[in-house]
């Protein structure tokens, strides 16, 4: 890891008192996931939604298929879930089930999990509550804001039209935009993606197999990430065959 001073110490880490030593708490934990140059960004952000955008940020700099539409699911489950009562999430319904759907949201709490436990190593530069699925993710209605942000949903309508979130929905898909820009990795949508890439289909060779075995911008190990939906273009035909 690339940390000012060098690597700390779990003792110093677990057991200091010393001032400021939270600050390098969150510095290690960043360094981590190779986000020290987020930490500004990261700064702004409300609890608990600083681990969200944390993961976020990594995922997306990691899986080049992650794209807005995803990115708008993401957020917009999270904040919505806090407005949701358990009858209301029990009672929600689906027009279908998406794989792909399926996949992200076990990608996440995947994410979380190896959040935790980061955090934890790292002396708890943010509180355990922070990475706790029912502060964060319901994967129902994550399954919902997924099918309508496909379908082109407004940032308005996925929000469900309260002004509040909307805005917070801004400031937070501002937060992972910049801070994945810095990393050369813009975000865009689906269907730009797909036109960009229609042409290049014919010449994909080696890329093809490489997206399909998992290929990270990494390279390395992280396998709560790499058997996720991003290493892989979908394609809805091979589901309806099974």
């Amino acid at each position: 890891m690339s940390i000012p001073g060098g690597t700390p110490s779990l003792k110093l880490l677990w057991l200091s008192q010393e001032a400021g030593l939270q600050a390098q708490r969150l510095d290690t934990l960043l360094a981590c996931f190779d986000l020290s140059s987020s930490r500004e960004e990261l700064q702004v952000v409300e609890s608990p939604f600083q681990a969200l955008c944390c993961l976020l940020i990594y995922l997306f700099v990691q899986v080049d298929t992650l794209c807005l539409e995803d990115l708008h699911a993401f957020i917009a489950q999270a904040l919505c879930l806090e407005g949701k009562t358990t009858m209301e999430l029990a009672d929600l319904q689906l027009d279908h089930v998406d794989p792909r759907a399926v996949q992200l949201g076990t990608l996440l709490v995947r994410g979380l999990t190896t959040l935790v436990l980061v955090n934890s190593a790292c002396g708890f530069p943010w509180k355990t509550s922070d990475f706790m699925p029912w502060n964060l993710f319901d994967g129902k209605l994550f399954h919902q804001k997924y099918l309508q942000s496909e379908r082109g949903y407004t940032a308005e309508a996925l929000v469900e039209q309260h002004r509040s979130w909307l805005t917070r929905f801004h400031a937070l898909k501002s937060v992972v935009c910049k801070a994945c820009m810095k990393e050369n990795r813009p975000i865009v949508s689906r269907r730009h993606w797909r036109s960009h890439h229609s042409g290049q289909r014919g010449r994909q060779g080696s890329s093809d197999h490489r997206m399909s075995s998992g290929y990270s911008r990494s390279g390395q190990g992280q396998h709560w990430r790499d058997q996720g939906p991003g290493s892989r273009q979908y394609d809805p035909d091979q589901w309806r065959r099974y």
